[in-house]
């Protein structure tokens, strides 16, 4: 966190790159400042050009700076996409006090303990996010501390992630001249910001589409309990338009942001986009026939989101779907989701002036998740550097993560409890 109390979120996208800053005014977030730039060397959440992604991050952070009055010395940063799998993990520390009373120490300890586990060679562990802990024999329990006890075990989830992947953005971000404070994992954030606590515990579908690519995450008793990336976003969209137009990537464009909605129906048969082909023609495109090539992408895009979701093995997801990412705000997109997946639909977008747009949400969301747990250490500071990580070649479907059934099926409320606990203790 920055010294001055405020703190930046930087979210790295294929499109643009997004960075907000804010600080916690009596319980409200309150956004100081954004910056914004397109990003010419991310491919689906991965930095595949180094110096690229660096001069994004700068062009942001100036704008930024600029409203906000001050320097920017330090982020946070959104980590999703395919590399991202998450999994159950178990941790065990004996308790050190003479008088056997659980402390700060043994907390960590036994989160660090748990990231002791045989991982694939090209892996390295992100986060680890505590659900519940067993003090002896006592389970269930919310927070250990001031307890007494000689064994300390913990239930929860691993965050990993490629190696590769995660230290292009590191770079990225030190050569921009920036201290990375920690990753926060988008979605989770996303989700947490975004939606209510009744959502979450009834259950919602957070879908977040980007510019390559789409991610679902389910929320479910008050837990993240699946995560999909599908493999389609925006760009897709204005590639559809390309050859039904036969024009320039840029035109396509054009005619997706300013002619574009994701129902036909909803089209104005006076409304069209007159534009040059690639023959140098002088053609013209009625706005139904675009928003028909939209609508049709949209709608498949929605039913292979909606198939998956419904394997998941969550009952009911009675809070809906909420919509968010740069493509969510096409015109009609939240009428067409409502319609495909059979349950009510919203569109999020960020309340604050200056980020009213869905595709501010993940960094707002990683904004609200950090201040409103009071994470003042970096993530970097808490973890042991001596740990080591045991390997095992073995490879996992990445765009499909089930958090596993038994997460989300036994000591639910310490769960609710326990996960707002470690929001205000470490961040996590």
């Amino acid at each position: 966190m920055e010294a001055n109390g405020y703190v930046a979120a930087l979210d790295i996208g294929t499109s643009e790159i997004k960075l907000v800053v804010g600080e916690l005014l009596g319980g409200t977030l309150n956004i100081l400042a954004e910056g914004c730039a397109p990003s010419a060397g991310v491919k689906r959440g991965a930095v595949v050009d180094i110096d690229k992604t660096v001069q994004a991050i700068k062009q942001a952070v100036e704008h930024a700076e600029t409203s906000l009055g001050d320097q920017i010395r330090s982020v946070y940063v959104a980590i999703e996409g395919e590399h991202i799998q998450i999994a159950p993990c178990h941790g065990i520390a004996s308790v050190k006090r003479e008088d056997q009373e659980i402390t700060d120490a043994d907390v960590m300890e036994v989160i660090n303990s748990a990231q002791v586990m045989r991982l694939p060679d090209e892996m390295s562990v992100i986060d680890v996010i505590p659900s519940s802990f067993t003090v002896d024999q006592q389970t269930g329990v919310v927070d250990p501390r001031g307890m007494l006890g000689y064994r300390l075990e913990m239930h929860g989830k691993m965050v990993t992630g490629s190696k590769t992947i995660l230290h292009s953005i590191r770079r990225s971000i030190e050569r921009a001249g920036l201290h990375l404070e920690g990753f926060i994992l988008g979605n989770l954030a996303l989700g947490m910001s975004a939606a209510s606590v009744d959502e979450i515990d009834l259950g919602i579908g957070l879908v977040d589409v980007g510019h390559e690519k789409t991610t679902v995450s389910v929320f479910y008793r008050g837990d993240l309990v699946y995560s999909y990336i599908l493999p389609v976003g925006g760009d897709h969209m204005t590639r559809d338009l390309v050859y039904k137009l036969n024009c320039k990537y840029q035109d396509a464009k054009v005619a997706k942001e300013e002619y574009g909605l994701a129902l036909e129906e909803m089209a104005d048969g006076t409304e069209g986009f007159s534009y040059t082909n690639i023959n140098g023609e002088v053609a013209f495109e009625p706005q139904s026939e675009i928003s028909y090539v939209l609508e049709a992408r949209i709608e498949e895009m929605f039913t292979l989101m909606l198939n998956k979701v419904q394997k998941v093995g969550v009952p009911m997801l009675n809070g809906g779907y909420l919509l968010c990412g740069g493509a969510a705000a096409l015109p009609g997109i939240q009428e067409l989701a409502t319609r495909i997946m059979g349950q009510k639909t919203r569109l999020y977008q960020p309340s604050s002036i200056g980020v009213r747009h869905p595709k501010y949400a993940t960094a707002v969301g990683v904004l609200k998740y950090v201040l409103m747990s009071d994470h003042h250490v970096s993530k970097s500071q808490l973890e042991k550097p001596e740990v080591r990580y045991e390997t095992l070649n073995t490879k996992q479907e990445p765009t499909d993560t089930h958090v596993g059934e038994n997460e989300y099926e036994t000591d639910q409320e310490s769960k609710k409890g326990f996960s707002r606990l470690m929001e205000k203790l470490f961040g996590v």
